[in-house]
């Protein structure tokens, strides 16, 4: 693949580190893009027509290889995107890496290179030469032992090469140094640097600055200063160091309070060292505590106001909302303070009245914010409404959920219309399951049977299997996006869980990894047979994961505009493959080593809905990976597509955790989020079990579409269903799919109007039919309970073509 990088270079360097020492160096130039996500890209730019590599298969399903691939270089990563698709604008020079630290290392000559790795079977550590020996699975079987050595070393990737053995080896491979830790690279500097020359020691602080490794920078600057008196001068830049380092702390705590981690942040900004600071850095954190305490100081005036104005009302009217008010004295944070934003703006209104102010806030509570309802009376039977809907979508039997309908008939605010809106405010409605709270973990709960003990197949898809961890501070009032994690067949829920979620710290009594810090709830499903070694694109495994996720959202705050699906190997494969024939349910998916193959390889039109993002080593399997999947990741550079491919250099099959910073800042894009009911869909099918698509479910698949992925080697056609669907003027929805009957699922938002007749054609029918929706709330209560989507329920189901 031929390509042209640019490369600029700036005529010097200010000293950006320690303004009194000229260290001489220069900074190449990277250039900057933005994303329409927000994110920015920085590094050496190309333009390539496609990402397929394999000299015998053309590009991406005879799609047009002159569409414009952004390639991005960093040095450590290449990054693919689609350059019209995903750009928002022209690219800015900005400063690249100030300074790269070369080491002599001994390395190979004319050896073999390698350009295909297989299994990593161990690493050690860096030792003070920066040399560590990585064992791999060779072509044999065998274990092969490399010894490495960092031969070249900035603050954004270490450049690893293999050094002087018999057999020989060419092997240029990167690692980012923040994989590294700052106890190895200060051995190694102290070991591989002159520590007689103050420039070389000033340039090893320097380079912790640039990395943002603020307390080695401290330790090294310090030595160095005791090394050199004549440096005393210098202590006024330790000041500038510990500035740095305690602002990385601020935005740990404002990043902790944002996603409802308020404490945290209390007891950092409490605990904060003011005295070793500088005056600005002070009123960081003196704005930042005042704002929580804003924010608690808004919450207790509401209370307050609120318990003035009941105390007001009539006895009775009074006594009848002392179970409502407890409801907001007790929930009523900074989370649930937009619920009572109409009460917030005209409590203080001489239009307004007692009764209409109090019936915002009850209303407000019960429904979100922007109810609107003023009528007292209304708003206070909305309370005895959500009780009977938390009932019926929790602990009611069959025998129960009967007698709810009909009492909900008789109240006055149970028009479906207010119940819809009620859904979204509930709290979880079923308790976990006994004894599945984690005794030493808090938030961990072991639902199913995750031991991996042999299990038969129904119950491992009757009875889901999973672990899931709630993120600290957890508050049922607020939602929580969530992550849907796949552990490869074989490996335990629990390793999965724990590179997301981090490992539990006992000193500190929660776990330390970037979901617990970014606010996530983290779902492990057992999605796989115990004797499973890969994954089977079965209908059993979809089961598995989505019901997961289901019985979880009944019993956790989980907002379900913002669940991602995510992998590691085969649990990767699962995770693009459940995304493509699920593409309803996701707000992204995340495939870090994942291989398609069967279904994936034709599903790609129905990644247009989900933003994707691979994680892969350029060196990894056999062939590289380009070769191997190139022509599958094609399909995916398209104008209308949110897709991003990560290839590390000299990399082969590995967990990449050094990635999870740029992961977390993908998942936290505002625009990252379940993307509205479409009004057309136009996806593909070819699997039992691939059916439903947003407010549209195929019945039975023809023959000659549906595939058993277990047979799939044996099938003589392999070609996808499509299905085309829309709502178009005159109230009219059209369908046309491979199946001979349908089910139309309906709602408001997805361009329908339930309160005028809607007509359904079929392409193949001539005679239209026609419906109108009665307001029945059986049907809404019922998709709710059975899907556990409370955000976007159903409000009538319609079986196309009627007369059957």
């Amino acid at each position: 693949m031929m390509m042209r990088l640019r490369r600029f270079r700036l005529s010097s360097l200010a000293a950006a580190v320690i303004a009194v020492v000229a260290l001489g160096s220069f900074a190449n130039a990277d250039q900057r893009i933005v994303l329409k996500s927000g994110i920015a890209l920085e590094g050496l730019f190309a333009e390539i027509a496609s990402l397929n590599q394999d000299p015998f298969q053309a590009g991406g399903r005879g799609q047009p290889k002159s569409r414009p691939i952004l390639l991005v270089d960093d040095g450590l990563r290449r990054v693919y995107i689609h350059e019209r698709g995903m750009v928002a604008g022209p690219p800015q020079d900005v400063r690249g890496i100030e300074r790269t630290i070369e080491f002599n290392q001994k390395l190979s000559l004319g050896g073999s290179a390698i350009q295909g790795i297989g299994d990593i079977l161990g690493v050690s550590d860096f030792n003070e030469y920066g040399r560590r020996t990585v064992t791999i699975r060779g072509p044999t079987g065998a274990a092969i032992d490399i010894v490495q050595g960092i031969t070249e070393l900035n603050s954004r990737y270490a450049k690893v090469e293999a050094l002087a053995s018999r057999p020989a080896y060419e092997w240029d491979m990167r690692v980012a140094t923040s994989s590294i830790m700052s106890d190895t690279l200060q051995r190694i500097f102290r070991q591989r640097i002159d520590q007689t020359d103050v420039n070389e020691r000033l340039t090893v602080v320097r380079f912790f600055i640039e990395a943002e490794r603020f307390r080695a920078a401290e330790e090294e600057l310090t030595r160095t200063i005791r090394a050199f008196p004549e440096l005393k001068d210098m202590k006024t830049q330790l000041i500038g160091i510990v500035n740095r380092q305690a602002n990385q702390l601020i935005d740990e705590a404002a990043l902790r309070a944002s996603v409802g981690q308020e404490n945290y942040a209390r007891t950092v900004y409490q605990r904060f060292p003011m005295n070793a600071v500088g005056r600005i850095t002070r009123e960081k954190v003196k704005i930042a505590s005042e704002k929580l305490a804003e924010s608690d100081q808004q919450v207790k005036d509401l209370v307050e106001a609120l318990r003035a104005d009941l105390a007001k009302l009539p006895e009775g009217q009074r006594d009848s909302l002392q179970k409502v008010f407890g409801e907001i004295e007790n929930g009523l944070s900074s989370a649930t303070l937009p619920r009572l934003n109409d009460y917030s703006r005209l409590r203080d209104s001489e239009t307004v009245t007692l009764e209409e102010r109090v019936a915002l806030a009850v209303a407000g509570w019960l429904m979100g914010p922007g109810s609107g309802e003023q009528n007292l009376v209304v708003a206070s039977s909305l309370v005895q409404v959500r009780d009977l809907v938390a009932e019926y979508l929790g602990p009611a039997d069959l025998a129960r959920r009967p007698q709810i309908l009909e009492e909900l008939r008789g109240i006055e605010g149970s028009q479906i219309e207010y119940v819809a809106r009620l859904l979204p405010q509930l709290l979880p409605v079923k308790e976990w399951p006994d004894g599945s709270e984690d005794p030493t973990i808090p938030g961990m709960f072991r639902v199913g049977n995750i031991a991996g003990a042999e299990q038969e197949q129904d119950s491992l898809i009757d009875e889901p299997a999973y672990l899931v961890q709630l993120p600290p501070e957890y508050d049922p009032h607020r939602e929580y996006p969530c992550l849907v994690v796949l552990a490869p067949p074989g490996s335990p829920p629990e390793s999965e869980l724990a590179w997301w979620a981090g490992d539990f710290d006992a000193s500190q009594g929660t776990r330390i990894g970037h979901a617990t810090r970014n606010g996530y709830i983290v779902v492990a499903p057992q999605w796989g047979r115990a004797t499973q070694r890969s994954y089977e694109y079965t209908p059993r495994e979809h089961h598995a994961v989505l019901s997961s996720l289901r019985h979880a959202m009944r019993r956790a705050s989980i907002d379900a505009d913002r669940v991602f699906l995510a992998g590691h190997g085969d649990g990767a494969t699962a995770a693009w493959d459940i995304a493509l024939a699920h593409p309803d349910h996701w707000a992204g998916m995340i495939s870090i080593n994942g291989e398609p193959s069967k279904t994936i390889q034709h599903y790609f039109p129905n990644a247009e809905y989900i933003p994707l993002y691979f994680v892969m080593g350029e060196a990894s399997g056999p062939k590289p990976p380009l070769i191997r999947m190139g022509g599958v990741l094609d399909d995916y550079m398209n104008v209308r597509n949110d897709a991003t491919v990560v290839m590390y250099r000299g990399r082969g099959r590995e967990d990449f955790y050094e990635e999870i910073p740029k992961l977390f800042e993908w998942l936290n894009v505002a625009t990252h989020v379940r993307k509205p009911m479409p009004e057309k869909i136009n996806t593909v099918t070819m699997r039992k079990g691939d059916q439903y698509f947003w407010w549209l479910e195929l019945g039975p698949l023809k023959p000659l579409v549906e595939i058993n992925p277990v047979l799939w080697e044996q099938a003589e056609r392999k070609r996808s269903g499509k299905i085309d669907a829309s709502v178009g003027g005159g109230n009219q929805i059209r369908v046309d799919g491979p199946s001979d009957s349908f089910m139309l699922c309906l709602r408001p938002d997805m361009g329908v109007d339930l309160n005028e007749q809607i007509v359904i054609r079929r392409d193949r029918d001539r005679v239209p039919d026609y419906y109108r929706f009665g307001g029945e709330l059986e049907m809404l209560l019922e998709d709710t309970r059975r899907r556990a989507d409370r955000k976007r329920p159903f409000w009538a189901r319609i079986r196309v073509p009627m007369n059957d």
